[in-house]
């Protein structure tokens, strides 16, 4: 809603809530990630996104730190919606930053050829940004909307895509003035993002743009958009999967991005963004983190396609861990946390993703959806959901029809899971709430107590450790944690703690056992 004049004509688009300290810790490393639909995990949640996945690995990698990945991505927003945070993010003392975007550049929010769009300048639309807050600003625009109740934004038919709402322009030829003008958006505004972050000494990461080239033919011809533009990029489309089909693959590779470029509806970053990431970021010493590259590299024959994305261009699981990989190891190249104190193999990391069977199925609902939707179909045939095969499955489908809440989905989950005897499952699912819900001692328990049970004492005491925080006169808290410390070696912890259940509780029995078995220290 900060984006309109008119509140009421926001698209039902927000940040996904993450809760962090107010008052940053001493030694906590604090992340801050900036993007669009792609780095906020859809159409799996946070726990698939930039920030979900960062969270966990650097939790494990550094489980005595405190670690706070904070997302401020959203869908249909672009690098407007990222520069006008800057500063709320500045404030709150990040340790680097984050950023993936670009793919919403035209047609986001506020883009060139949106139906959503402010002015035809970035000046003049940076400018309401920075008056948008001014009281007079406020009473002028409020007086404004009801002389001219007529939105200048239309809602479109009930039921109607977001990315049928947002297209204004649905045919921008590449090198035509839109195109051109959106690309200076695009440099323009990352300049100044960048620029602010340089300035206040935060170290900022910034990737490099990854799309479905092979598997997603142009959007326009799907979209039924009659243009030379169009017709250009089916031709160099089928001359791709020529060559695709003939095992020249160097050429289908070129012939695919060509035809992505080439493609006048601008849902997918053409090659041209890229080169202004990287040439930005030298500018203002961001490290880029070529998202591109590892995405080609995971490719058969190099060539993008459905093995890491769902649709145009959000990625499917593999993808998204791919994608929170290359930051990841940047990240740690750079050593902003510092050394890892647990090297934890990416394909056990890629295992533990924070996404629960729930998320996994909503995510395939979401999907279905879209496709069913402009550009990818003529919306006329209705979603029909399988019939469901599990719990997991039910439940998901409870949580799309909205008869059920995400957190109450969840719950019953793992205490399914714990019914039929599946502590993977169950401690899986209840981490996965006692991260979404860091300030509820019992999950953090609960979490911590699972993941010993399973072997797992070093990711246990990330959770013991909170518990202890929130509940500190708990002495089943101080236990647990005692008990993860000592699995994992940290003796002299493990009888701190220990000893803190005894100042609660003196008479004990299981404090005062298992210090008697450690001996005199």
């Amino acid at each position: 809603t900060r984006f309109f004049t008119d509140p009421t004509q926001a698209p039902a688009v927000s940040i996904e809530t993450a809760y962090f300290r107010r008052q940053k810790q001493v030694g906590t490393f604090r992340v801050f990630v900036q993007g669009e639909s792609s780095a906020a995990g859809f159409p799996y949640g946070l726990g698939a996104s930039l920030a979900g996945v960062l969270d966990q690995r650097l939790e494990r990698a550094f489980p005595s730190r405190g670690i706070e990945v904070i997302s401020t991505a959203m869908a249909a927003v672009n690098s407007y919606a990222l520069l006008d945070f800057a500063d709320e993010i500045i404030a709150q003392r990040p340790d680097a930053v984050i950023i993936y975007v670009g793919h919403n550049e035209y047609l986001g929010i506020l883009g060139v050829g949106s139906s959503m769009r402010l002015a035809a300048t970035p000046g003049i639309t940076r400018a309401f940004l920075a008056v948008r807050d001014w009281r007079l600003f406020q009473l002028v625009s409020q007086v404004y909307a009801r002389l001219r109740p007529a939105a200048v934004v239309a809602t479109g038919p009930a039921g109607e895509s977001l990315m049928a709402r947002v297209a204004g322009e649905r045919s921008i030829a590449l090198q035509s003035d839109l195109y051109r003008s959106g690309l200076r958006q695009f440099e323009s505004n990352l300049g100044r993002l960048l620029e602010k972050y340089r300035r206040a000494g935060v170290p900022v990461l910034i990737g490099t743009l990854a799309s479905n080239e092979r598997d997603q033919s142009p959007l326009a011809i799907l979209a039924g958009v009659e243009s030379d533009a169009a017709g250009a990029a089916r031709t160099a489309y089928h001359a791709a999967q020529d060559a695709d089909e003939a095992g020249n693959h160097p050429a289908a590779r070129e012939g695919y991005a060509w035809a992505r470029d080439l493609d006048p509806l601008r849902f997918r970053a053409p090659a041209e963004f890229n080169s202004v990431v990287v040439r930005t970021a030298a500018v203002q010493g961001a490290r880029v983190v070529d998202v591109h590259g590892a995405f080609v590299a995971a490719s058969p024959n190099g060539l993008v396609g459905k093995s890491l994305l769902l649709e145009h261009v959000h990625p499917n699981l593999d993808g998204y861990f791919l994608l929170a990989d290359a930051f990841f190891s940047v990240l740690v190249a750079n050593g902003l946390p510092g050394p890892p104190e647990v090297d934890v193999a990416a394909a056990e990391a890629r295992a533990g993703m924070p996404v629960s069977d729930i998320d996994r199925f909503l995510g395939d609902y979401k999907v279905l959806r879209i496709k069913a939707g402009w550009p990818f179909s003529d919306g006329r045939t209705p979603v029909t959901l399988p019939a469901p095969a599990s719990e997991a499955e039910r439940l998901a489908q409870e949580l799309y029809h909205e008869r059920i809440a995400w957190p109450e989905a969840h719950d019953r989950l793992r205490r399914y899971y714990q019914a039929q005897g599946d502590p993977v499952g169950y401690a899986h699912v209840t981490a996965i709430l006692a991260d979404a819900f860091p300030f509820t001692g019992s999950l953090q328990f609960e979490t911590a107590a699972a993941l010993i049970e399973l072997g797992r004492p070093r990711d246990a005491v990330r959770y013991s450790r909170r518990g202890t925080e929130l509940e500190p006169r708990n002495v089943n808290q101080w236990l647990v944690h005692a008990h993860g410390l000592l699995l994992s070696g940290r003796e002299r912890d493990g009888r701190a703690a220990l000893q803190q259940a005894l100042a609660l509780e003196p008479g004990n029995p299981t404090a005062r056992k298992v210090l008697d078995e450690l001996g005199v220290e």
